[in-house]
């Protein structure tokens, strides 16, 4: 008897700043969530599940079962697009009902947050000498004596 994996939907995004300012239309924002080549059926149902969930009474969308019918998409690419939107935080599943979530918001908003507090410049030489080594961990050669040192 022949068992078949599950291959994983894949949380992959592309984003560059450039590519964000482009965004002029609701396909590209799609192609940001689903970059593949051939992922026109995905970037369909990811539009289609956002249309429908905004366009709800009080977004609050029931089922998503009747969307691959309505807009003549796949029950695969309806069920990967869904999934990987939730994976993400755009929409999650609430008291029964298919909602907008604010996940993926605030998942950028701690990437923000990151980056402008790694953007200050070292306070002293510990802080220098700290960063240096996570640059050696980085490169995978590490100076793995001086890790003591990245909690002092």
């Amino acid at each position: 008897m022949k068992t078949w994996a599950k291959t994983p939907i894949s949380s992959k995004i592309e984003i560059t700043k450039d590519k964000i300012y482009r965004i002029s239309d609701p396909i590209q924002l799609a192609e940001v969530f689903f970059p593949s080549r051939n992922a026109h059926q995905r970037r369909a149902a990811f539009l289609a599940i956002l249309f429908e969930i905004k366009n709800a009474p009080e977004q609050r969308l029931v089922t998503t079962d009747s969307i691959a019918k309505k807009y003549g998409l796949s029950q695969s690419a309806l069920t990967k697009a869904r999934s990987k939107m939730v994976r993400i935080g755009l929409i999650r599943k609430r008291d029964g009902y298919w909602i907008f979530s604010t996940t993926f918001f605030k998942t950028l908003e701690n990437l923000c947050e990151k980056i402008k507090a790694y953007q200050m410049p070292a306070q002293n030489r510990a802080q220098a000498e700290r960063e240096q080594v996570f640059v050696e961990i980085a490169k995978g050669t590490g100076k793995w004596g001086q890790l003591g040192m990245l909690n002092g």
